[in-house]
């Protein structure tokens, strides 16, 4: 008996369209992802469940991770993280737990002067050593292997 072989052409628009559109598999599974990771890092920075101490007093910065989709040289990305400008503090840490390792000082000052939470009046103090890390973004990548 002969065996017979046909060979079929492949359609590059129709897997240009399976790779890149927004109603295809790839991009969905991508979607998908990022939304596991997103949901991590939400669970993380506030200590439910977590990896990292609370970091959540109004719920501003928890509700400022977002996940949306990108191009990246052609190719379909997810980017999940927040546009708030000191979520890199609570990620990095700050003072000596920080990336510069050392206390903070006032600049212009003899004193620092903040308000306690919960507390009454202010307090003013010459250093601090500012707050540990939570990187809860980078332990949340592992959601997106799942």
């Amino acid at each position: 008996m002969a065996r017979v072989t046909t060979f079929q052409r492949l359609d590059q628009n129709a897997v240009r369209a399976l790779l890149t559109s927004p109603a295809r598999g790839v991009v969905q599974d991508l979607m998908k992802r990022g939304l596991r990771v997103e949901s991590a890092a939400k669970r993380n920075i506030s200590g439910l469940g977590g990896t990292g101490p609370k970091r959540v007093d109004t719920g501003r910065a928890r509700s400022s991770i977002t996940t949306v989709l990108v191009s990246r040289g052609g190719q379909p990305a997810v980017l999940v993280g927040s546009n708030l400008e000191y979520i890199v503090f609570i990620h990095d840490g700050t003072g000596i737990y920080g990336p510069k390792r050392r206390p903070i000082r006032p600049t212009g000052h003899k004193f620092l002067k903040f308000k306690p939470k919960g507390g009454r009046g202010y307090v003013y103090v010459r250093q601090v050593k500012g707050m540990k890390p939570n990187p809860f973004l980078a332990k949340a990548l592992s959601a997106a292997k799942t």
